[in-house]
């Protein structure tokens, strides 16, 4: 695997956010994220330190354990063997079956509570697995489960998957996820290169063929059994925060799939999914990505949350890499410092979840959950991500 350079004299925000991630964030839920007595990772923390009492999801399980192994290669010295089996382990033994099928949640003691296949969480369950072969240890077997869960989803008959949790509804989050997980283990595997592209590539098709709506260049959320977008309230719902995702991942595909027509054309289409997710998607009074906007580009949800400030990140970092002399590390850069204001947090090792209208941080429990798209974004920055 390749280590990152771990300290950039250039770049100061880099080392400091990297820091807060070894020194701060990953020893407070070494000690209060984990469930000793039944397993699994607890959801959220108080301000307190205080742990939920929420089911157990299998994308929570699984981004935790990516969590973990990010640590690893960016300099934290904690006990990541163990608590990379201690989520495998909860898993094997109550969410994930031996032919592949990912059950969407348990409680605690590890009784099924959605039995349904959720695209979503076999997602994060490939993208933890890809994570853990790139570690190099057990890859050859990581890979044989993840194959399994591969071939158990469902075709849809217009491409991508069929999603039980949603029947007759087809929704682009879980297949960005998808798209994202198949992407990694084309970059990891050796064996399974070609059957791992193949799915990368039919997402990436998908996205440029049947997602992005031809009159404004985004991707709504939902669909219909047909892949024609739905309208919610008379608007088609758009993310920015999930624009800048799409374009991060065309982007990665890009650089991967060997028709450079398509090459070409996914290549623009995420430069300009970027550029009008920053122009019509970030309040600059806040210098934050807010919740949604409509596709006539008007704002719609004032509320920012964390996770789509790392998404502008690392959309951002990967087009300053193509061009450094575009305006494109001016963004990242401030996308940076909006990040660093939410990782402020309630208390050391903590971060908001949420800002409000108002530029004020909603008090609310830390979701465990935010912590992959964290350590994913400064991976992003330290270069040594699974694509790498």
């Amino acid at each position: 695997m390749k280590k990152p350079q771990l300290d950039h004299p250039k770049y100061s925000s880099f080392t400091e956010l990297r820091l807060w991630f070894v020194e701060q964030a990953l020893p407070v839920w070494h000690r209060y994220g984990i469930d000793r007595e039944h397993g699994g990772f607890f959801e959220r923390l108080n301000t307190n330190f205080v742990p939920s009492s929420e089911p157990r999801r299998a994308r929570v399980v699984a981004r935790q354990i990516y969590w973990f192994a990010a640590g690893e290669a960016l300099g934290w010295n904690g006990p990541v063997e163990n608590l990379i089996d201690h989520g495998l382990q909860f898993l094997r033994d109550h969410l994930v079956t031996s032919d592949g099928y990912v059950y969407a949640s348990c409680n605690a003691s590890g009784d099924l509570i959605d039995s349904r296949k959720h695209l979503y969480d076999a997602a994060f369950v490939l993208i933890a697995l890809a994570k853990l072969a790139q570690r190099g240890q057990g890859a050859s077997d990581i890979e044989k489960i993840a194959c399994l869960i591969a071939v158990q989803l469902n075709p849809h008959r217009l491409g991508g998957y069929i999603d039980e949790i949603s029947p007759g509804l087809q929704c682009a989050n879980p297949h960005m996820h998808l798209f994202e997980a198949f992407l990694a283990w084309a970059s990891v595997s050796d064996i399974n290169h070609d059957f791992w592209c193949q799915r990368a590539s039919s997402l990436g098709n998908l996205a440029l063929e049947n997602l992005i709506l031809s009159e404004s260049g985004l991707i709504p959320e939902h669909f219909d059994k047909t892949w024609l977008p739905l309208r919610q309230r008379g608007i088609y719902r758009i993310e920015p925060g999930h624009q800048f995702e799409w374009s991060w991942l065309l982007t990665r595909w890009a650089a991967l799939v060997s028709d450079s027509a398509a090459a070409a054309t996914a290549a623009a289409a995420a430069l300009r999914m970027s550029n009008l997710a920053e122009t019509y998607g970030v309040d600059l009074n806040r210098n934050v990505v807010i919740e949604s906007i409509t596709d006539k580009l008007q704002s719609s949800k004032y509320v920012a949350r964390l996770w789509q400030q790392t998404e502008r990140l690392k959309a951002w970092h990967i087009q300053a890499l193509l061009d450094p002399a575009s305006a494109a590390s001016v963004y990242r850069n401030m996308a940076l410092k909006s990040l660093l204001s939410f990782l402020s947090g309630p208390a050391p090792g903590l971060w908001f979840d949420e800002m409000n209208p108002s530029g004020t941080f909603a008090s609310k429990p830390v979701k465990a959950s935010s912590g992959y798209h964290i350590a994913c974004a400064i991976e992003v920055l330290y270069d040594c991500f699974v694509s790498t």
